[in-house]
């Protein structure tokens, strides 16, 4: 009996120290500064802010968040987004945000039934991250392509020196 009370005690001590040192390890995510580079990060957003979405292809899809300078990159599984047919989406989470854990879906109400999809990845957007992700995906056109000049290559002119020297040699005599 006093075996099991000393092996509960330690598997609860045990569990409230990982959960202790994972929300510290996340305030250190999420306190660090943003260094302005166009590079996305994981992240996760509250279910009942979301107001509009996008789909990218069968499995990527972007959801916007109040305010609407917030985006985020979704990536479900298994990849089978009707892109034609979605009016609404919806999410379901254990914790009312969703970032991509185990149990995050991604619900798709249809006339005939529900459509539920594992969320695998949450990724905050930047508007870099978010411009060339719509590129990426063919959503938006580039801002300028660029054609060379010219299509040959280019000529080398300069002599080297070697060559002057014998050059020269070969002029003296």
């Amino acid at each position: 009996m006093k075996k099991t009370k000393k092996n509960f005690y330690s598997v609860v001590i045990l569990l409230s120290s990982i959960l202790i040192f994972g929300c510290s390890q996340q305030s250190e995510i999420s306190t660090s500064k943003d260094t302005g580079e166009s590079f996305s990060r994981p992240s996760c957003f509250n279910q009942r802010n979301i107001d509009n979405y996008k789909i990218l292809d069968r499995g990527n899809l972007i959801v916007y968040a109040r305010p609407k300078s917030r985006a985020y990159h979704l990536q479900i599984s298994p990849a089978s987004l009707d892109v034609r047919g979605m009016d609404m989406i919806s999410f379901q989470s254990w914790s009312g945000r969703v970032c991509g854990y185990a149990g995050d879906e991604l619900i798709v109400p249809d006339s005939l039934f529900q459509g539920r999809f594992s969320i695998t990845s949450v990724t905050e957007l930047n508007e870099t991250s978010l411009y060339n992700l719509l590129v990426r995906f063919g959503k938006a056109d580039a801002l300028k392509i660029i054609e060379p000049e010219n299509e040959k290559s280019p000529e080398i002119t300069r002599e080297l020196e070697g060559n002057a020297n014998k050059n020269k040699e070969d002029t003296n005599e």
